[in-house]
């Protein structure tokens, strides 16, 4: 008991002691600057009054005596230093000279906190003021008149005041922290009986819950939250109670429908050993019998021994989607908890129900929607902007109406690229474009496409070329073989920096046939996107593509017109350096059907 009642007692006071302790740590290194704040802010405001007694003035000309007996009184009013300054520097009155030495004051234009009021109509600054032999804090408003700058009026105080107003806060705060110490002292001392006695009979009984007395009960002595505590272990401990033998009794009628099931099912216990593995999980994913073994020498996947780890921890159902990845399949898992033995903690059961075929044609359906979605909405967005800019009386502007109908037709071009570019690949997949071989030199087809972009590099200071190593003549599809080029070239072109270079390089095969390689110094492609570049509107850079013109589908094209004549297409790249996209031409072609 009294070890209980120390121990409430000193951690009351170590917690207390500590936040006031961060309290006083958090508050006084900012009381000096929230004060320098708060005189700024009254400095402020009292430059804008000023600012209001000479704007009369100033704008009717008055001479320098005037402004200067109008500072004098300002600043007696106020209690601070006050400076009219003309636009150009001048010091036109000010509170601490008169006369021949208000005359030899130095020009204030270079003044921050001048520069600042000039700039943006007001400004601060803290600096030694050279006039007064004193720290000041400096706040400057510009003075104006219909828009038109009449000059600056700027109050300043010594901040001497302020780091004195700042330590007598620090010593205030620090004399309250203590105080608030010493109550909570005091008050700990107090509650630490009432508190330790009923503490003790909740431990005793939670300690006895813990070895799984679950027919132990607390003595409900209070009506306060301890009280409440010590009903609610014990409602808690009968529940458990009920629940441990209900699940005695499912447990085996839980294997039986588990064992009956089409989907994959593995039970492990609460060490992770596999107790239960169905002949549909084995087959699925290939895997020797399992049973007996750790569930990380059974199935080597991470995401898989997250289902298991959170059901374990949680008792509660867990569920993802997750891809097997040496078999390239998808399965939907379901993660629920495994009634162990009476006493012993839960297990975990899984069941594993293939989506693979789900998910690839979902992924099909979502990705093309999704896209041709995006990629239509917004030529079809700037469409309706022109056309009702048009509607709404642009039209009557002939410039304007020009220069909008010009953006319509270039969004229905990329429109119409797109639609063009679905059709074909539409066509392409279907087999309605069966490719027509000739004898193709590829070193032709290389100088025909260089020559094409000849006009377009040349706007971006690109130098093109071509470099032949003795590609010999193919059998393949001449117009295949030069829209693929033109591809390369075109990406080459789109994505390389202006003065960079594009070489279409094309050699002989190893196998006997050709191959071309477009090569550039551009950007380049970051290794995780290689895997995917040919997939339909896929881009690395989505805003850079659209901004160049690309609707997403030219590679997807290329791979289909490739394979649809017996070739390959790849690409390798080296961020920051370049990229190659390469097409080989076999020696005989064998054209794969879609």
């Amino acid at each position: 008991m009294n070890g209980l009642r120390a121990r409430i007692v000193v951690t009351a006071l170590l917690a207390s002691g500590a936040a006031l302790v961060t309290v006083f740590l958090l508050v006084a290194p900012d009381l000096s600057a929230r004060l320098e704040d708060t005189v700024r802010a009254r400095l402020l405001a009292e430059a804008r009054l000023v600012a209001r007694l000479v704007e009369t003035p100033l704008a009717l000309g008055v001479g320098g005596a005037e402004i200067d007996a109008i500072a004098d009184s300002a600043a007696r009013d106020t209690g601070a230093r006050v400076t009219i300054v003309a636009p150009d520097g001048r010091v036109l009155g000010e509170s601490t000279a008169s006369g021949e030495a208000l005359g030899a004051l130095a020009n204030h234009a270079d003044r921050p906190e001048i520069k600042q009021a000039l700039a943006n109509g007001e400004g601060s600054a803290v600096r030694h003021s050279a006039t007064v032999e004193d720290d000041l804090l400096y706040v400057a408003v510009s003075v104006r008149r219909s828009g038109r700058l009449l000059g600056v009026a700027r109050v300043a105080v010594p901040l001497t005041g302020v780091a004195e107003q700042a330590a007598a806060l620090r010593r205030a705060v620090a004399v309250a922290l203590v105080l608030a110490f010493a109550l909570t002292a005091a008050l700990a001392a107090l509650s630490a009986p009432s508190l330790a006695g009923p503490l003790r009979e909740i431990m005793e009984g939670a300690r006895r819950f813990a070895t799984g007395d679950m027919q132990a009960r607390i003595r409900v002595s209070r009506h306060d939250e301890l009280g409440e505590l010590a009903e609610i272990l014990n409602q808690s401990a009968e529940r458990l109670d009920a629940r441990f033998i209900e699940g005695a009794r499912d447990r085996a009628r839980t294997e039986a429908i588990l064992k009956a099931m089409e989907d994959g099912v593995l039970a492990v216990d609460h060490k992770g050993i596999v107790a239960l593995a169905n002949d549909a999980l084995r087959n699925g994913l290939e895997m020797d019998d399992p049973v007996g073994r750790h569930y990380l020498e059974a199935i080597r996947q991470r995401e898989v021994g997250e289902v298991i780890e959170q059901v374990l921890k949680t008792a509660a159902r867990f569920a993802v989607e997750v891809e097997i990845r040496h078999l390239r399949r998808f399965f939907a898992i379901a993660g629920v908890p495994f009634p162990g033995d009476q006493g012993a903690p839960h297990g975990a059961v899984l069941t594993f129900h293939d989506v693979t075929e789900r998910h690839r044609v979902e992924r099909i359906r979502r990705d093309f929607v999704a896209n041709a979605s995006h990629e239509l909405r917004t030529p079809l967005t700037s469409i309706r902007g022109f056309v009702e800019a048009l509607e709404d009386g642009a039209v009557d502007e002939p410039p304007t109406a020009k220069r909008f109908l010009g953006k319509i037709r270039t969004h229905a071009d990329r429109m119409a690229a797109l639609v063009q570019d679905l059709l074909d690949l539409s066509r392409l997949e279907a087999g309605e474009r069966p490719p027509r071989f000739e004898m193709v030199e590829p070193t032709e087809i290389a100088e025909d496409v260089l020559n094409s972009f000849l006009e377009p590099a040349g706007r971006k200071g690109i130098t093109l070329r071509h470099v032949d190593a003795g590609a010999r003549p193919v059998s393949s599809d001449a117009d295949r073989l030069r829209r693929i080029v033109e591809n390369f070239v075109d990406n080459a072109v789109k994505y390389t920096p202006d003065g960079g270079h594009v070489t279409i390089h094309t050699l002989p095969h190893a196998a006997g046939g050709a191959r071309i390689e477009v090569d550039d110094d551009g950007p380049g492609i970051p290794p995780e996107h290689l895997s995917r570049i040919f997939e339909r509107f896929y881009r690395v850079d989505k805003a850079r593509s659209r901004e160049v013109g690309g609707t997403g589908l030219g590679l997807a094209i290329v791979k289909h017109l490739a394979e649809g004549m017996g070739a390959t297409v790849s690409v390798a790249s080296n961020p920051e350096k370049g990229t190659r996209f390469t097409v080989t031409l076999p020696a005989q072609p064998s054209p794969v059907g879609h």
